[in-house]
């Protein structure tokens, strides 16, 4: 019998997927994220839907891409239901750990153990702790480590960028002493930062959903 790494394999030169976002659908969500977040909260919202309303078009094209972000992020979350009730259920489990906790799948404790996730005995795993005080850990094969991050990394992509725009705004403006149009001006010229951190997401993003997506198809 094939691996499920051939399987999955097979199943992308057979049938490439596309998934439901773009490098630019991410870059406007993170741009607006971040105006929207060195203001006072829905400020630069309210003026993006009344220039939108204008139909200025960057104000368009800017609430479509958040509006696929959103769309792709509820298809996600569907593929991660679908494993609920499939042979992956064990999967499923693992995933809202990491998913619901509040730091990363970092650092990770090597072992040898019975990876819960597919099922095999006595290879090399890493420890993923359970939330909540006391919870049992999981041991998963290593090799699922790398996946299991970038789960993280697409439940806490707001949270992130809240991160990243405080930083930001700490370099841009010390002083707290610009106005929110020279603000806005700095960000712009620090747009290749943007562009990087929305490359990471997407690539974090494509990881996650081929693989719930080809792993829901091994077992057909």
């Amino acid at each position: 019998m094939a691996s499920s790494a051939a399987v999955l394999s097979t199943l992308a030169q057979i049938n490439p997927m596309k998934t439901p976002l773009t490098k630019e659908d991410m870059e406007s969500y993170i741009r607006f994220k971040v105006l929207d977040s060195i203001a006072y909260p829905g400020t630069y919202k309210k003026f993006m839907l009344a220039r939108k309303d204008q139909g200025l078009q960057w104000a368009v094209d800017m609430v479509q891409h958040i509006h696929n972000v959103q769309q792709a992020i509820k298809e996600l979350e569907m593929q991660e239901q679908a494993l609920k009730n499939s042979a992956l259920s064990n999967l499923h489990i693992v995933w809202q750990h990491v998913a619901e906790s509040n730091l990363p799948p970092l650092d990770l404790q090597l072992t040898i153990a019975n990876c819960i996730i597919s099922q095999k005995n006595s290879i090399p795993c890493v420890i993923i702790k359970g939330k909540g005080r006391g919870a049992h850990p999981f041991t998963v094969n290593s090799k699922f480590a790398p996946f299991l991050y970038d789960v993280w990394v697409v439940y806490k992509i707001d949270l992130l960028i809240k991160t990243f725009a405080r930083s930001k705004l700490d370099e841009i403006d010390p002083n707290q002493s610009l106005s929110m149009s020279e603000i806005v001006a700095a960000f712009d010229q620090r747009a290749d930062d943007i562009k990087h951190l929305a490359s990471a997401f997407h690539l974090a993003f494509t990881h996650v959903y081929k693989s719930a997506v080809y792993g829901l198809q091994t077992l057909v």
